[in-house]
């Protein structure tokens, strides 16, 4: 039976006479030659060799003969407690990682836990609070390194680029380097994620491809070679290259002296087609079969077997909920690539007894001594590669023509909701006409995007007869796509497949940069209110990043403003309203101060409202604010500011900004983020409802020509939660129908008709 003392079967006996000779330190030997060697194509887990660390580098050194962990993405708060160095080596006989401490550093014991220097915060750089050169493993939002780093085979040093940095490690000197070159792919603009490295031996440079994030019109970087000696990256611009992907890992062929990458993911769809790069051009091949699309794969060189083999990789699933499942784990299966005769071949595949990878993060694989390969996964594994004999039967079904993409399915699919039975405006017209007075009625439509959209909001388009929503963030949806709802057929779409931003899909964080592959604006950690209508272009405004980005929902895209928008990037304040004179933004100028923006349509962009007086306290899913058609003021609602439940009026003439004192505001101090001026009635309905006397819950009316607040029971199944808040409520008017709509955070829809002489209003004293 195979141990983790007998994996040092993989090592040469060359060992022994190296470090007689002194060209290896105790510190650093290898391990000499003793056990049988593992069976082919099994994996053994070697249960002392745990890495308790995200997305961790994984080379295999040859002058040192050892796999090697080169850092991984670490939480600041874990850090501090008892943990191994950062890199590390693997010691086959205990089979355990070995602390790879610099040179003359007592940090602790060649094993187990040490006492390493800590970062000064969670900022990204190189150097600890010693001085020392290191990446900052406990970086916000984590390092992801992902397959940006390259074992340079001259030199046996590590190259990476991550965070716009350039750095190297030298593993013999156990030494982190800072490159700090002139030039570097993300110097356009944007933090480059999800990209590959390579080394190319017969050009000595290093090459980069894939990955996004980056301001480019492709939203990726593009062809760039780093060249070690002279410090220097360049921008290739060949006739043709790959379109752009993440996590699409490339490997060196030795023999073809040529780069082989495969498939890898679009955001939206995963790719199965093959490129071969030759140090000047890239070439996409057009092999008989191929893999099923996948990203996250490892590929890597099979010296013995002069293959390329790929490992792994994951799929598309298409949950809805709370955290919902959009990637899946694909089994794991060993194919090989021979570039000479562009044929693919199925080695095996594993369902138990071997690693699992959690997508979306890519397995971690390297090759050692007699085709041994390593994978950090949940542990770490190795297994000996025999490619002789391919498992051309057991490939049935796995694999596939060229250029085959995988898509998400169901409500991710703008095609299943075309699917959905032909609409009957005219029905849907009299079903509306016909609706009772002051009571919420929930609507059927055949299908509908079921996924979680907390926390946000949503718009009515009226030229269209549409409501938009762009919702969600954090544990709940974080596509690129919006959701559409058209009122006249009752029936909900998507204008494209949504791209979804790998590790920020189900996350609490924005991702650090603009766009897209397509263009499209990344979502915000939250929307909040940070959504709004603009109603000469009929776009949807998404106000919460750097820049404006407006949906064109006839033409189904997103684009964004020339210039960056003069307020801060908040989601959780920036406010959104729809006046005559264009989309006006109640945002922060400043931390904790607001100003009023109106937005300029021909132009896209966005200047400062005159103001005289100071504005409420913002504060997330606490404030609101309405357009008063009859009198040009914007109405300002606040449930955090010290004159809660009072209103203001900003005068769109004069500027002034002043408290209007309104009668009841003791009982109306509510959480007030959803506001919608009904200009028949003169009033504002606010989506919160508060307990009357006797328990019933009233929805919080303000008469704009009284200055009051009153309360309304309003009938029927609402939107609203058993607290009387939804905070992933969206409320809109639809002025034709004189109709009040709500979406709730399935998007389930409901319509209101609103007749306050009918109901038993209810003033507020």
């Amino acid at each position: 039976m195979f141990t983790p003392r007998s994996a040092i079967a993989i090592l040469t006996v060359m060992w022994a006479s190296r470090m007689l000779a002194g060209e290896v330190s105790l510190a650093a030997k290898p391990l000499s030659r003793s056990g049988p060697v593992p069976a082919a194509n099994q994996w053994i887990k070697l249960d002392k060799a745990g890495v308790k660390r995200i997305d961790a580098p994984l080379v295999y050194e040859r002058a040192l003969r050892s796999f090697m962990v080169l850092g991984g993405s670490v939480n600041w708060a874990e850090y501090p407690k008892p943990h191994p160095f950062d890199e590390l080596a693997l010691d086959m006989e205990s089979g355990q990682w070995q602390n790879w401490i610099p040179k003359g550093k007592d940090w602790g014991p060649r094993f187990g836990d040490c006492k390493a220097p800590r970062w000064k915060s969670e900022s990204w750089g190189l150097l600890d609070t010693e001085g020392n050169c290191r990446p900052n493993v406990t970086a916000y939002r984590g390092i992801w390194l992902y397959s940006q780093y390259a074992l340079d085979a001259d030199s046996n040093r590590v190259y990476f680029y991550a965070r716009g940095s350039t750095f190297c490690y030298d593993p013999a000197a156990r030494a982190w380097k800072d490159l700090a070159p002139a030039n570097h792919p993300g110097k356009a603009g944007g933090t480059l994620l999800w990209g590959s490295m390579c080394y190319v031996p017969h050009i000595r440079k290093v090459l980069l491809f894939g990955g996004g994030n980056v301001q480019t019109e492709r939203g990726d970087p593009g062809t760039w070679t780093y060249d070690p000696a002279a410090n220097v990256w360049e921008e290739l611009k060949p006739d043709k290259q790959p379109p752009p992907r993440a996590l699409s890992p490339m490997i060196y062929d030795t023999v073809n002296k040529q780069v082989i990458l495969f498939g890898g993911d679009q955001l939206n769809q995963l790719l199965s087609d093959t490129w071969t790069f030759d140090g000047k051009r890239w070439e996409e091949k057009k092999p008989p079969l191929a893999p099923a699309p996948r990203g996250g794969h490892a590929l890597v060189w099979l010296p013995r077997a002069k293959r390329v083999l790929l490992l792994g990789g994951y799929g598309y699933e298409s949950a809805v909920g709370y955290y919902p499942a959009v990637y899946r784990a694909r089994p794991l299966e060993a194919w090989t690539y021979d570039a000479a005769g562009d044929k693919w071949e199925f080695i095996a595949s594993w369902s138990k007894d071997c690693p699992v990878p959690r997508p979306p993060h890519a397995l971690r694989a390297a090759v050692g001594a007699d085709d041994v390969v390593a994978v950090v996964a949940d542990g770490t594994w190795l297994c000996k590669m025999d490619v002789t004999a391919p498992g051309a039967a057991a490939a049935e079904g796995l694999a596939v023509k060229p250029g085959t993409v995988e898509r998400r399915k169901d409500w991710c699919d703008p095609e299943w909701y075309r699917k959905a039975p032909p609409a009957d405006a005219a029905k849907t017209a009299a079903e509306l006409a016909a609706l009772p007075a002051n009571s919420w009625i929930l609507r059927t439509p055949p299908r509908r995007p079921g996924y979680n959209v907390d926390w946000g909001s949503a718009v009515y388009a009226p030229d269209l007869d549409l409501i938009l929503r762009f919702s969600g963030g954090h544990c709940a949806y974080s596509g690129t796509a919006p959701q559409v709802y058209d009122v006249k057929t009752d029936r909900w779409s998507m204008p494209f497949a949504p791209e979804m931003p790998l590790e920020f899909c189900s996350s609490n964080e924005l991702v650090p940069g603009e766009w897209s592959f397509a263009g499209s604006p990344w979502m915000s950690g939250h929307t909040y209110k940070t959504t709004g209508y603009e109603p000469e272009s009929k776009t949807l405004v998404f106000a919460a990043r750097r820049y404006s980005y407006f949906f064109d929902p006839v033409q189904g895209r997103w684009s964004r403003a020339e210039k960056r928008s003069p307020f801060r990037e908040n989601m959780y304040v920036t406010t959104l309203c729809t006046t005559p004179r264009g989309a006006v933004a109640w945002a922060e100028h400043a931390p904790y101060e607001t100003s009023l923006f109106v937005l300029a349509a021909k132009t896209r962009t966005w200047s400062k409202l005159p103001l005289r007086g100071t504005l409420p306290r913002a504060s997330a899913d606490e404030h609101g604010m309405a357009y008063d058609s009859k009198r040009d003021r914007l109405l300002l609602f606040s449930g955090a500011d010290k004159n809660k439940g009072d209103v203001m009026a900003y005068d769109m003439k004069t500027g002034e900004a002043s408290w209007l004192g309104a009668a009841g505001k003791s009982k109306a101090g509510v959480r007030s983020r959803e506001t919608v001026y009904l200009p028949e009635h003169d009033a504002v309905l606010i989506g919160k409802t508060i307990a009357a006397a006797g328990g019933e819950p009233l929805w919080l009316l303000y008469d704009c020509r009284k200055n009051a607040w009153f309360g309304m029971h309003l009938g029927g199944a609402g939107p609203l939660g058993k607290d009387g808040s939804m905070v992933s409520l969206g409320l809109v008017y639809d002025p034709p129908r004189r109709l009040v709509w709500a979406v709730d955070q399935t998007n389930r829809v409901f319509v209101l008709k609103f007749d306050p002489q009918a109901g038993l209003l209810k003033k507020l004293d």
